[in-house]
């Protein structure tokens, strides 16, 4: 069983880093960019593995690894890109004749 120390949240930041970097591959310019890739990766394995961590499971590790996939997945299907959204107009009259 893992125990929760500086170590330990060394190698969880160190698979979101790497889940993030591989996600932001995949993605090719979709989603939310490679530093928010990067960023909620880490921050979604480290909440990832402390729960597992806390909750006495074995291999956190995994679990981190496989809830900061989740946790992307999620962040950028979900992800609101304003430069693909069109504005809806009424549309104006063609030739009004007066």
């Amino acid at each position: 069983m893992e125990e929760l120390n500086a170590v330990t949240i060394y190698w969880l930041i160190s698979i979101g880093l790497l889940v993030g970097y591989v996600t932001d591959l995949l993605m090719i310019k979709r989603g939310i960019g490679m530093y928010g890739n990067l960023i909620w990766g880490a921050i979604g394995s480290v909440l990832i593995g402390v729960i597992a961590i806390l909750f006495n499971l074995f291999g956190a590790l995994i679990y981190a690894a496989i809830g900061s996939i989740a946790f992307l997945f999620l962040i950028n299907v979900f992800s609101f890109d304003p430069s693909h959204v069109t504005d809806a107009k009424a549309s104006q009259p063609y030739n009004k004749i007066d």
